[in-house]
């Protein structure tokens, strides 16, 4: 009898193991044989070796073994982008050599609807950078200009996020990190699939009292300690039934002082920003060879700001308070579009589409404890309103229309070519025409050739045109920015397990909008031309069982063709490399090991270069050890290096200190 048992057990620990090993080896497979699809680029799901595009697709699988907190995090490892502190609580996304403050030449998206709801300064990273990552399927980043497609500030390149399906989620994902700083976050998503019915909502609650640095020498002379606490909620909702889609999403988000508005440390600046979105589209096939779109939508958010602008007793002994600011701004975008895709045979596609959008600013309210002129500025006994006295943001609106066309057209079974145009019109701005054209050579089935020629644009946002702060003034005679650029891509696949892609690139700009800095009031123009031009490298070896090695290597050079001097605060040389080691189905080591070169300053600028910087991030996974239940162990700057981004001139002289060691602890478990 004992013996019968013994041999039971055995059989059914061979066949446990026969099978264990089965699943295993179709999982191998499936890794190396997995084709990458992607719908960014032409708003139609195509073969990322098809598309004449430069793509980077970052997968949740990718997210998952990441130690990455947000977007951002995320965003830092691709090729050609670029993530540095600002002197305010949001952070700056380079794509290329071009980078502003609110990041508005880059074009955020959810499933192809914008973010970009800021009309004041534009860009989505003021209320979005610290975008949670649960219910994200993948993140699809287009380098160059996506103007031909999805408009304005489109402009240097496009992030487009695409949420998760119901039904892979299928049932309630609840996570919970605790993190250096006092950080801590919940999250909770959602998803099911009820027949024709299915739901995704995600539901994340966020606070850390944040890394505080000390500052040796404001631009005041002063030094002290940032406060950057933060806090935020965000929920996402999309809901499909048949055809009809609904989709939402929430966001409140608080933070508080950083090296301040004007490079001054502080204890008081206290930004806030409420923003949503709600997107009502019915998408139906009404031939087997026809697609048809429409939507509706409206965007609103609203941002305010107290700003300690001196500390106490700055900037004279007669500001024993400080010198202080409140602003308060609403910004709508209401709008339409219909997109038809028409497919011929097997190889043509047609996408056709229109749009048209109001966008408003209103309900501005300024407050400020001081008077006169820069730069003298003279004490009120208390806060004063200076509503509604063309001091800060006027209500103002502009409609925007625009039809566009892109088509894919595959002339033989190894080359497709693809041709877009749009045509944008925006009031008192007049009209820009955006072209691109391209083609995708697959050679043999290993290596694939892409050359890519597109033209964006960039209008004028309301601050930009309209708003008169004590400081800065807008100017209602700028013309929108504009790029030409050309892209060639080369594709190998070297062997079963190894890929390699080199890109070229070689961006021409005009009309970019700067602010001019004057000792009574800055005012905003279009200054010059800028040429940036460049390489990008990556190669990634496939091991096994999920583990993989990647490496990219970015050359940028970003030059004011008016002065011949290279553009201040871009890196020329930067890279990534990441190594994620599955030890077996329960342990994953990922290893993120980023390097950036020495960054040039404005030329008046008496500072030496800014020192390049190593930072080693890493995360230990464990996972299947019960059904539902992981854990995350990660280490952002393992090693604790002193890492510095470039600070303005005559703001904090020792510049931005940012991304100090951060541990995290992570659990999370599905129902």
């Amino acid at each position: 009898m004992m013996k019968k048992r013994s041999l039971l057990l055995l059989l059914s620990s061979l066949l446990y193991s026969a099978e264990t090993y089965k699943s295993e080896l179709l999982d191998e497979i499936n890794y190396l044989q997995e084709e990458t699809f992607v719908l960014s680029a032409s708003r139609v799901k195509e073969d990322v070796k098809k598309s004449a595009s430069s793509i980077t697709v970052i997968t949740s699988e990718m997210i998952e073994e990441m130690p990455a907190d947000n977007i951002l995090d995320v965003l830092a490892t691709v090729p050609g982008l670029g993530v540095t502190q600002s002197n305010i609580q949001a952070r700056e996304v380079e794509s290329r050599g071009i980078k502003d403050r609110s990041s508005k030449q880059v074009l955020f998206m959810i499933d192809g609807h914008s973010l970009d709801a800021n009309l004041i300064n534009g860009g989505s990273i003021w209320s979005l950078d610290r975008l949670n990552l649960d219910y994200i399927e993948r993140i699809e980043v287009i380098k160059g200009p996506a103007s031909s497609l999805y408009g304005s500030s489109a402009f240097v390149a496009l992030v487009n996020i695409i949420t998760k399906k119901a039904r892979d989620v299928d049932g309630l994902v609840v996570r919970g990190r605790y993190a250096s700083y006092n950080t801590k976050e919940v999250n909770a998503l959602y998803g099911k699939k009820y027949d024709d019915f299915s739901i995704l909502a995600d539901v994340n609650v966020y606070k850390t009292d944040g890394a505080s640095v000390y500052v040796h020498r404001d631009r005041s002379k002063q030094s002290g300690t940032t406060n950057p606490w933060g806090k935020s909620i965000r929920a996402y909702l999309k809901m499909n039934y048949k055809g009809l889609y609904l989709s939402s999403l929430y966001s409140k988000r608080e933070d508080g002082p950083y090296f301040g508005a004007v490079g001054n440390v502080n204890d008081e600046d206290h930004h806030q920003n409420y923003q949503y979105f709600v997107e009502l589209g019915y998408k139906k096939d009404v031939l087997d060879n026809l697609n048809i779109a429409t939507r509706v939508y409206m965007d609103k958010i609203r941002v305010e700001i107290d700003w300690e602008l001196f500390s106490e007793g700055h900037p004279n002994p007669k500001f024993k308070d400080g010198m202080k600011t409140s602003n308060g701004i609403t910004n709508e975008k209401d709008g339409v579009e219909a997109i038809a895709t028409y497919h011929y045979n097997s190889d043509f596609t047609a996408i056709v589409g229109a749009t048209y959008e109001k966008q408003k600013q209103y309900d501005a309210v300024t407050k400020r404890n001081f008077g006169g002129v820069p730069p003298r500025f003279v004490p009120l006994p208390t806060m004063i309103d200076f509503t509604g006295k063309k001091d800060f943001a006027p209500d103002v609106e502009r409609d925007m229309k625009a039809a566009y066309i892109n088509t894919l057209y595959d002339a033989t079974k190894d080359v497709r070519l693809t041709l877009g145009v749009r045509y944008d019109s925006y009031t008192k701005l007049g009209s820009n025409v955006s072209p691109r054209g391209g083609m995708a050579w697959q050679i043999n089935q290993n290596n694939t050739f892409k050359v890519m020629y597109g033209e964006g644009f960039r209008v004028p946002m309301f601050a930009e045109l309209y708003n008169h702060h004590i400081l800065t003034k807008g100017n209602p005679d700028l013309v929108s920015e504009t790029v030409k650029t050309t892209e060639i891509t080369f594709l190998s696949t070297l062997n079963r397990r190894t890929n390699l892609k080199v890109t070229l690139f070689n961006n021409d700009f005009k009309n970019l909008i700067t602010k001019v800095i004057s000792p009574s009031a800055s005012q905003y123009e279009n200054i010059g031309k800028v040429n940036t031009r460049g390489a990008e490298f990556e190669v990634e070896y496939k091991l096994y069982r999920g583990s993989y090695v990647k490496a990219n290597y970015t050359y940028q050079q970003a030059v004011d063709e008016d002065s011949g001097d290279d553009l201040p605060d871009v890196a020329k040389n930067k890279g990534n490399i990441m190594f994620n080691y599955r030890l077996n189905r329960y342990v994953s080591v990922y290893n993120h090991l980023f390097v950036k070169g020495k960054t040039q300053r404005v030329s008046s600028d008496p500072r030496p270069p800014l020192d390049g910087y190593e930072v080693f991030n890493m995360a230990v996974r464990i996972m299947n050890l019960y059904k539902g239940l992981e854990f995350k162990i990660s280490a952002n700057n393992l090693f604790n290096a002193k890492i510095y981004d470039p600070a303005i001139k005559n703001f904090v002289y020792d510049d931005y200190e940012t991304q100090q060691r951060s541990i995290a602890f992570e659990i999370k478990y599905k129902l």
